[in-house]
């Protein structure tokens, strides 16, 4: 519909523009019937006033036939007077009122009987005289008279109730044409704000399961296309956001482990000093053997420090997103690599049991970057608590996806703050001891993969963190 205003504001307003003038339309329409039918009964009114007029000269006229009063005849020539100067003022609206009637045949038969009452009143009579032939003559004329009267009356009642027929099937139709206009406005606006708004809905619905990552465009101008735009915005502004925190939370697990790579890569660097320190001063000496011996150790220190920094290098690099299918022990086991950097502990304190051949569609990056997270916060709540680290990291086939496992044998969490772990900035740490983005790093990282993150506690002390991964094709 070309002729609808683009932007909702437009159309709205034309749909109270429109249903404005409908409301006018019928008011107007109404108040026409209204007029039409106050005339209709103006007009019935002064027929009937005529009829009760030659009524009652007819009955002035049945009196003096029975008492012979002349005044009951004087009044009876009065009232027809009466009659025929109503029909000389009313003619028109009372032919309005009974179309087809003859009214000049009754305004003659009137005038005819008018001269008998006139002409009998002009006669002495006396109250013993018989009933003469002008005196039946005058009755007969008068009965014609009432006849065509009450005829004229009869018709115009008919014609009134036929107008009144008339009006109300008129007011229906209105009415349902009123109803049908409503309705066609009511889809109009259906389909042309509802069901966008519907479809934003669904949109936003997606993208809040990860199935959809923005809004899809309306190529219309108009504040619906301007809402999704805005929203699109947003939610790339979000998703900046996010990869600043998800780069900040991994720029702070890299800080943090300084100091242990520094450590560990002291201890070959320091064995291939040695190494070749020996090879220097003993070359002249030595036989082949030894000095193959010599340059093996040092090639397998060189490949142990290569390891570290590639796996460090690995982890801090700035990656695009990209699922790639992967087996998930590597990724384990480099995780625990980088950890043990950090806390000497972790290689005797995680246990690994993942079957060797599970794969997981997964960016290889962010996922090391969840797993480092919730290992890093099982060693942590153990150590709090002063007991020996226990963590099981285990993973299964569950729902079209896989469900990687990190439990340990701590305190657990407080039942009261289990809803609450995921949340950004949310600790039970001391101030300056946790900045409360590990586990929503973890939630963050699952719902990018489509996935979900989960919490509970252990029936037998300490958590277990899940993290559910879907399978290709399939969405949390």
């Amino acid at each position: 519909m070309k002729l609808l205003p683009r932007s909702l504001h437009g159309k709205i307003l034309l749909g109270y523009i429109v249903l404005g003038g409908l409301f006018v339309l019928l008011v107007f329409a109404a108040l026409d019937q209204v007029r039409l039918l106050l005339s209709r009964v103006d007009d019935e009114h002064h027929v009937t006033r005529m009829h009760d007029v030659i009524r009652e000269a007819r009955r002035l006229e049945k009196n003096y036939l029975l008492f012979r009063k002349p005044s009951e005849l004087k009044a009876a020539v009065g009232k027809a007077d009466e009659a025929l100067a109503l029909i000389a003022r009313d003619r028109d609206l009372m032919k309005r009122a009974a179309p087809g009637f003859a009214l000049d045949e009754l305004t003659e038969v009137l005038a005819d009987w008018r001269d008998l009452l006139d002409d009998r009143l002009q006669r002495r009579i006396r109250p013993g005289d018989p009933i003469s032939p002008l005196e039946e003559r005058m009755a007969e004329v008068g009965k014609q008279v009432f006849e065509e009267s009450e005829r004229l009356s009869d018709q115009a009642r008919e014609a009134m109730r036929r107008a009144l027929s008339g009006q109300e099937s008129q007011l229906y139709t209105i009415m349902i044409a009123a109803v049908a206009l409503v309705l066609v406005i009511g889809q109009l606006v259906t389909r042309r704000v509802v069901a966008p708004l519907r479809e934003v809905e669904s949109d936003l619905a997606r993208v809040g399961t990860g199935n959809q990552a923005r809004l899809t465009p309306r190529e219309r101008d108009d504040e619906i296309a301007a809402l999704v735009t805005a929203f699109n915005r947003a939610l790339g502004d979000l998703e900046e956001r996010q990869l600043a925190v998800l780069r900040t939370a991994r720029l702070a697990s890299l800080g943090t482990m300084l100091s242990g790579v520094a450590h560990e890569l002291n201890n070959p660097l320091s064995n291939i000093s040695l190494n070749a320190q020996l090879l220097l001063e003993e070359r002249d000496v030595c036989d082949p053997k030894q000095i193959n011996g010599f340059v093996e150790q040092i090639d397998d220190q060189v490949q142990r420090a290569q390891r570290i920094v590639r796996t460090l290098l690995d982890f801090a690099r700035d990656s695009h997103f990209a699922l790639v299918r992967q087996p998930l022990r590597p990724l384990v086991e480099e995780t625990v690599s980088l950890l043990r950097a950090e806390r000497p502990d972790a290689g005797d304190a995680v246990h690994i049991t993942l079957p060797p051949d599970l794969q997981v569609l997964a960016d290889g990056q962010r996922m090391q970057q969840a797993l480092l997270n919730l290992i890093r916060n099982a060693l942590e709540a153990c150590a709090d608590a002063g007991i020996a680290p226990r963590i099981e990291v285990a993973a299964r086939l569950r729902e079209g996806g896989t469900e990687i496992t990190v439990g340990d044998n701590g305190p657990g969490v407080d039942p009261r703050n289990l809803a609450r772990v995921f949340d950004p900035f949310f600790t039970t740490k001391p101030v300056g001891k946790g900045s409360g983005l590990g586990l929503f790093v973890v939630h963050e990282i699952a719902a990018e993969h489509g996935g979900k993150a989960g919490i509970h506690n252990r029936p037998g002390g300490g958590t277990t963190v899940s993290l559910w991964i879907p399978a290709e094709g399939d969405k949390a």
